[in-house]
């Protein structure tokens, strides 16, 4: 309802209706022969003599009060980009009587080929970019022409109709430009909500940790923003007849900020890596006395009892197999792993196999991998994986001499630990890939929504128990171990808290939960203490 008032006093000029019946009948008529329907997107309907054309097409449940309306017949349709929330209508709704237009940038995301493909990596550990609002199917061959070019135009009736490229929620996204009554006005799909917003703006999250998508997004807008524009139509919320062109500018002003804070959370700090004090012929290394360094994020605690603890066991394990015969004979008596990604537990069930190795995990890690394929979460392993015994959530571990401090350490994702101990007369920290060195990923594994990256529960969290901890050395993923500084630490605690504005800015009514965090619910899985030291 609140939004409908809103369209009501963004159009008071343009002419006098009553705005308020799209409050019920879910219609309104914004110009002399330009429909707007409401429907899982807003559904533009111009027409003209015995045509009509649809400007996205939603779930097509609006059909029937166009029909009541005694619009004309709809002969074509032209889609802004691919999410299911557009388009689904289409494949129910008679298809093979209109003629339908797509982006042809978007056709991996629309054509039965390109989303099975997608829905092929669902659950596995690839990124699947652009997933968002995917179709469960797609189109079939020739039912969609892919011939909207960027900055090309077609014609209908009267009506000359231009493409802009405003990529963002969908990589190949355009905008439609047309003149009509006098006015020039653009379709623009997702790449605008009023207040100078954007509707699901975790959709400009082409990967988990650059700016990729947000960039593109910009780009667009800053090409919508030098038109002579006197109507935005967006296909969520109102339309904007007021000022288009700065509001547009205001929301490129946002996307740089945004931009901004996908650089580096640590600007200024220098890498501080640790020097190994031992290389090996397998390339292993021995990061300090005890505690050596095998794959990715691999590392191996070796106990005065000649007991081994593994953590983050990936890959085919020929490495971990090559430091051990380098090494005294060792029992692999213990592995846990400190997050929840592919990359850093995939051979956990191998270690099982090969070593008889009970898997201990932090409860926050093992609830997402004991479900298995969670939504859409990325970077987990198809098959489940269920711990031999639970850490508690917060506290202390032994393993023979070594105690451990544990603790969530959520950052790059929600479900993510940290655990430090004392090697050689080092604090150590094992601290996933929350944090690395500056020169690596701009200090981090990255951000984003369907990770559940969180910002002031989050990397601000986890920054200040590492300033509580006190760590001498962090041995991060991907193979880097750096010296830990304070300041390092303090300069998250500052990028954190411009990160959470940044993104709340381009949130309707500043809303991460519903607009942002909601995507990945790490509320939802935020993990229960199923059991404690099992067997």
């Amino acid at each position: 309802m609140a939004e409908n008032r809103t369209v009501s006093s963004e159009l008071p000029k343009l002419r006098e209706v009553d705005y308020f019946a799209m409050n019920t009948s879910g219609h309104i008529e914004l110009l002399p022969s330009l429909h707007l329907f409401q429907d899982t997107c807003n559904v533009y309907v111009i027409c003209d003599g015995d045509e009509s054309l649809v400007i996205d097409f939603g779930s097509g449940a609006w059909l029937d009060a166009a029909r009541a309306l005694g619009l004309p017949e709809i002969r074509r349709v032209y889609l802004t980009h691919h999410h299911a929330d557009q388009c689904s209508g289409l494949l129910t709704s008679g298809l093979k009587k209109l003629e339908v237009h797509a982006p042809a940038g978007e056709e991996p995301f629309l054509s039965r080929e390109g989303v099975a493909a997608l829905q092929n990596d669902r659950g596995g550990m690839m990124w699947f970019p652009q997933s968002y609002g995917l179709l469960d199917q797609g189109f079939p061959s020739g039912t969609l022409q892919y011939d909207m070019e960027d900055f090309d135009d077609h014609y209908w009736q009267k009506y000359r109709i231009r493409f802009v490229s405003t990529p963002g929620h969908g990589p190949g996204a355009v905008s439609l430009v047309l003149d009509h009554e006098g006015k020039e006005l653009a379709f623009c799909g997702d790449a605008f909500h009023s207040g100078a917003t954007l509707h699901q703006p975790y959709c400009l999250e082409w990967d988990h940790w650059t700016a990729t998508g947000a960039l593109a997004a910009w780009q667009g807008v800053r090409r919508l923003a030098s038109l002579g524009l006197d109507m935005l139509l967006s296909s969520h919320g109102p339309v904007v007849a007021h000022q288009p062109r700065r509001q547009l500018t205001a929301l490129a002003k946002k996307l740089q900020k945004f931009i901004e804070v996908k650089g580096s959370i640590c600007a200024g700090e220098k890498d501080s890596y640790v020097t190994p004090c031992r290389f090996f012929a397998s390339g292993a290394k021995e990061i300090v006395p005890g505690l050596y360094w095998f794959h990715n994020g691999g590392y191996l605690l070796v106990s005065d009892t000649g007991e081994a603890l593994i953590t983050d066991p990936a890959g085919d394990l020929s490495e971990l197999e090559a430091l051990l015969s380098e090494l005294p004979p060792l029992k692999i008596t213990a592995q846990t792993v400190t997050h929840i990604h592919g990359d850093h537990m995939n051979a956990v069930e191998l270690v099982r196999q090969r070593y008889g190795t009970p898997l201990w995990l932090h409860p926050w890690v093992a609830e997402p991998l004991a479900r298995g394929r969670c939504g859409d979460i990325p970077y987990l392993t198809r098959t489940p994986l269920q711990a031999d015994a639970l850490w508690p959530e917060e506290g202390e571990w032994r393993w023979n001499e070594f105690l451990f401090q544990i603790a969530p350490l959520p950052g790059q994702t929600w479900w993510h630990c940290g655990f430090m101990t004392t090697i050689s007369g080092q604090r150590v920290l094992f601290g996933g890939d929350t944090f690395q060195p500056a020169s690596r990923w701009n200090g981090t594994g990255g951000f984003c929504s369907i990770n559940g990256s969180r910002f002031r529960e989050g990397f601000a969290a986890s920054a200040k128990k590492i300033l509580e901890w006190k760590p001498d050395i962090m041995v991060n993923g991907h193979g880097t171990w750096m010296h830990v500084s304070p300041s390092y630490f303090r300069k998250v605690l500052h990028w954190a808290e411009k990160a959470e504005k940044a993104t709340a800015a381009l949130c309707p009514d500043s809303d991460l939960e519903t607009h942002y965090y909601l995507h990945s619910c790490p509320e939802g899985l935020r993990p229960k203490n199923l059991t404690e030291n099992p067997k």
